[in-house]
């Protein structure tokens, strides 16, 4: 079957060549989704970027929203895969397939499957292609397309990849409440610092990271967010930048902490079992609070973690000194 496709594709190339649209060449190109829409109401957007040397998808970031009973997720180089392949269904291109085992249940992956209407090298590079609105092919589940398809939307060749920019995130304290909470989010900063949620006051801690949309390179993850509802005795927030964490957290606690984002900014996690951060990045540490009003802290100095932890709280993280996320730059 693999030779089968093999040779309709170079078929379909030379086809594509003869009808004067394109041959194949050598370079990257980038593709940014436009008004992608799942059979669910749902929406696709972000982009890659393609190399046609070894015919793959070298970067991407691919952001779904929640439905048919997924969550909300972004695909990038650090919680996903890529491969590329042909269809008997559609035989003038290869789909591209994210593929994430942290995203789905850790056995299942969580795939989602975009197949342009031509050959991404084709040349020369048509300025826009349709996606394939095939079910079978384009669409997202777990382990395959099942739970809902792309209905419609298409792929747009652009010039530049995606921007990368960087933003603090800062932390407020609650006194009354005895909280903390932070946010990279300006509106919502601002209206915590003029009073119109009342109570919060800056620590004057924050760190930074990669404002949500930034080109992921291949350590950079989207962090979730998820609200404590106040239903369940709660009214407090909590974030992640393991995709299998956030997954988990709805799986097993979905009835008292609800997700509010997928990616409310980007950071890189560190090596689950040692816990050491990539080059050039600063431990950020996690403690809990062991109340049944829950509430996380997150803090880069080791100082301010002692201090918590003299007052009852507990460390949460990975390797032995328990560091959760990589804020950028050097301690």
């Amino acid at each position: 079957m693999k030779f089968r496709l093999d040779w309709m594709r170079a078929v379909a190339l030379a086809a594509v060549v003869a009808c004067g649209i394109g041959s194949a060449s050598g370079a990257t190109t980038y593709w940014q989704l436009q008004n992608v829409t799942m059979s669910d109401g749902t929406t696709v957007t972000g982009s890659l970027a393609y190399d046609d040397g070894p015919n793959s998808v070298t970067s991407w970031w691919i952001r779904v929203q929640g439905g048919s009973g997924l969550l909300p997720f972004t695909y990038v180089p650090a919680n996903s895969s890529t491969i590329m392949a042909g269809s008997l269904l559609h035989t003038t291109a290869d789909y591209v397939e994210f593929r994430s085992l942290e995203g789905g249940n850790g056995v299942v992956p969580r795939v989602l499957r975009l197949m342009p209407q031509w050959y991404f090298e084709s040349t020369p590079t048509p300025s826009t292609m349709a996606i394939i609105t095939i079910p079978e092919i384009s669409g997202e589940g777990m382990g395959g397309t099942s739970a809902r398809s792309v209905v419609g939307g298409q792929f747009k060749n652009v010039m530049l990849v995606p921007p990368v920019a960087l933003v603090d995130v800062i932390e407020f304290y609650h006194a009354g409440f005895d909280h903390y909470f932070m946010s990279a989010d300006s509106i919502e900063i601002n209206a915590l610092d003029t009073g119109y949620f009342t109570g919060w006051a800056r620590t004057g801690y924050s760190f930074s990271a990669y404002v949500t949309g930034s080109s992921p390179g291949t350590t950079l993850r989207p962090v979730c967010r998820y609200y404590g509802l106040p239903s369940a005795g709660l009214d407090s927030h909590f974030y992640s930048a393991s995709a299998a964490e956030c997954w988990q957290v709805n799986a097993y606690y979905g009835t008292e902490w609800q997700i509010e984002s997928d990616n409310v900014f980007q950071i890189a996690l560190p090596n689950t079992t040692t816990g050491a951060c990539p080059a050039n990045t600063t431990p950020v540490y996690r403690v809990f609070n062991k109340r049944p009003d829950a509430n996380h802290r997150y803090m880069t100095s080791t100082v301010v973690r002692a201090q918590m932890e003299a007052a009852g709280w507990i460390r949460e993280g990975y390797g032995p000194d328990a560091t959760i996320m990589c804020a950028v730059g050097a301690p």
